[in-house]
């Protein structure tokens, strides 16, 4: 499920890291390698490394489509738009949760499909969160209120629909065997919840419980930061997960195997007044509500949105910006290879990477519409 990733972002950090330098003037520096139980495991440095290719990577972006901004058309714009995927021939899928749309743009950025209305029927919704594209172009919409995951053919007819049963789902992966990855988030319990990352069936049965993450609770009480858990399909099967805090990442196979851990050194930026001043006017642009307890961390966490591509790439958006607005991007390649680092516009929400484009929203917009942004990545 291609959810908005809200703008945020942090150094990040790695401590003990085993450097070296490579016998060059250029004095690049290189990954350390290692083995442990079966586990690729490869500890970067703080900067870019030279990878498979033999040599870093430079990465620019050029904004090549904008959709949202024809208003004089119906289902042209957005009320809000919540989630967005792209399937292998450049078709954008969106789910606008205000008007209750599901809209599909072609590569070129016109208006392919547009379906949904409130209700509980095949094709209706109560809260759309979410949507997953598919091989072959079916995809999966997931609706929170229904509590259910419809599945529509490549036309936009439902097929079936799933029940989340007991799952208090939030976020989705489908892999090409049709397993889901969800997070199941679980009631409060004492001072505490737990976020599960789970892999089920194409029946919704369990499998397996890939990694649970606990984090504070207390009633009336609001993180400004809170930690989060980050996955998504990287490549063929393999599903990439990281705790938002820190690294590493972890690379998992079709089985459901570690094969690859990912480390980088870096050092975590603190969190200042400015900063917690910043977030409080993100978070309550009318002011705070009476009584309601704010807490915020010593420092930035280390992710503040994951991207997958289907190469196996993954990139990390991290809270460390360029001081003109850009927030740093930092790009792992299939092999874990920290291999370079971009910019991109601190208030648009990276969502996904798809065939050397990567995918945007802009909830507030100059015009006061919601957009979809796509960008190409021009590889040096």
């Amino acid at each position: 499920m291609r959810f908005r990733d809200s703008k945020r972002t942090a150094l990040l950090f790695f401590a003990g890291l085993a450097l070296g330098l490579l016998a060059t003037g250029d004095a690049v520096q290189q990954a350390v390698i290692k083995s442990e139980n079966g586990i690729r495991i490869v500890l970067n440095p703080a900067t870019p490394v030279r990878g498979s290719g033999g040599k870093v990577a430079a990465v620019s972006l050029a904004e090549d489509l904008v959709i949202g901004n024809d208003t004089t058309r119906e289902d042209h714009w957005f009320g809000f738009l919540n989630a967005l995927d792209v399937d292998a021939a450049g078709r954008i899928y969106t789910v606008d949760p205000k008007s209750i749309r599901v809209r599909i743009f072609g590569r070129d950025g016109s208006l392919v499909k547009a379906l949904g209305r409130g209700g509980q029927g095949p094709d209706e919704f109560s809260g759309p969160g979410g949507i997953v594209v598919q091989p072959g172009g079916t995809f999966v919409v997931s609706d929170v209120l229904n509590g259910r995951l419809t599945y529509f053919d490549r036309d936009g007819i439902p097929v079936k629909s799933a029940s989340f049963g007991t799952y208090r789902l939030s976020g989705l992966a489908i892999d090409r065997r049709g397993n889901l990855y969800i997070t199941n988030v679980q009631p409060p319990s004492g001072n505490s919840m737990v976020w599960d990352l789970l892999k089920l069936d194409p029946e919704m049965k369990a499998v397996a419980k890939v990694h649970s993450l606990t984090v504070p609770f207390k009633l009336r009480t609001t993180n400004l930061l809170p930690d989060r858990l980050f996955y998504a399909l990287a490549g063929e099967d393999r599903l990439a997960w990281m705790e938002s805090r820190n690294y590493p990442i972890h690379v998992l196979n079709g089985s459901g195997e570690e094969v690859l851990r990912i480390s980088r050194e870096c050092t975590p930026r603190g969190f200042t007044a400015e900063d917690r001043e910043a977030f409080l006017k993100l978070r309550f642009p009318e002011g705070a509500p009476a009584g309601l307890e704010i807490v915020s961390p010593d420092a930035f966490p280390a992710a503040a949105a994951f991207m997958t591509d289907e190469k196996g790439r993954i990139f990390v958006r991290t809270y460390e910006t360029d001081g003109g607005g850009g927030d740093a991007v930092d790009v792992f390649d299939a092999e874990g290879f920290y291999v370079a680092r971009f910019f991109v516009p601190g208030n648009e929400d990276t969502v996904t990477v798809r065939s050397d484009k990567l995918y945007a929203i802009v909830t507030e917009s100059a015009s006061g519409n919601p957009l979809v942004k796509r960008y190409a990545l021009t590889w040096r």
